[in-house]
């Protein structure tokens, strides 16, 4: 029998757009106070109003350790725990590695993989005082096949894959369940955010030569309003059940 969410405190980065905000969005309605945590403030706002007064937005670069702290001591002061993280902040490069900049290489691990991580370490002690909970990371089935031309983004979804499972054996005493969801292509994503001019227009053709877009992600895509169904069902699981690992595609792929 599955749980409820009325009452729970979530918190939801990159909450603005995407997987994100349509979880943010889902969670709400099942009377979740939901923590929105994201860079753009106009974009924070305008998901704020929409949800009423089960959103606490505060613009925060999860990407900036600083402001992470200054994000979670004020959940903590405000509710005093968490009962569950989701980790869906993330960000994509076109990039053959050696035409990688300093920067392309910082945001993508930064945003991949150091956030996470800066996310996971603030949130740890407000899981503990709300006697265990959830933390949920989102990665990509590019861990699962090769992508040319997103090696960046690859290597940061193996390495949060590798620090989810580490954290799945690390909080486990503390009954704070981690759990890897590997997702399919999103079609309403915001990662087309991250692409420069004409990048996706070179990659394409070499996608499809490749064949990862058949291999993986089939003829049809994910919606995140469908995504968030998903992180719904699984987070609202008895506490005695465990998933490690959640792959979500399209049944086509």
């Amino acid at each position: 029998m599955s749980g409820s969410l009325e009452g729970k405190v979530v918190v939801v980065s990159g909450a603005s757009m995407g997987v994100g905000r349509a979880t943010a969005e889902r969670f709400a309605r099942e009377g979740a106070t939901v923590v929105l945590l994201a860079r753009r403030k106009l974009l924070l706002d305008e998901i704020a109003d929409t949800l009423g007064a089960n959103a606490v937005p505060i613009e925060t670069d999860v990407t900036c350790s600083t402001q992470v702290c200054a994000a979670f001591e004020q959940v903590a002061a405000q509710f005093g725990r968490v009962d569950i993280l989701v980790n869906s902040a993330g960000a994509s490069r076109i990039r053959l590695i050696e035409e990688a900049s300093d920067e392309d290489i910082a945001v993508t691990v930064h945003t991949n993989l150091i956030a996470p991580m800066y996310t996971t370490r603030a949130a740890i002690p407000l899981l503990r005082a709300a006697g265990g909970g959830d933390i949920m990371n989102i990665s990509s089935e590019i861990t699962l096949d090769y992508l040319p031309m997103m090696t960046l983004y690859a290597a940061t979804k193996h390495g949060l894959n590798g620090f989810t499972q580490a954290m799945n054996h690390e909080l486990r005493r503390d009954s704070i369940r981690v759990t890897l969801v590997v997702l399919g292509a999103v079609g309403d994503s915001a990662v087309h955010e991250n692409f420069g001019p004409g990048d996706l227009e070179r990659a394409w053709p070499v996608w499809e030569a490749d064949g990862y877009l058949t291999r993986m992600s089939g003829t049809q895509l994910l919606t995140s309003a469908r995504v968030a169904e998903v992180l719904y069902e699984v987070l609202t699981q008895p506490r005695d059940l465990m998933m490690d690992v959640i792959h979500v595609r399209p049944a086509s792929s």
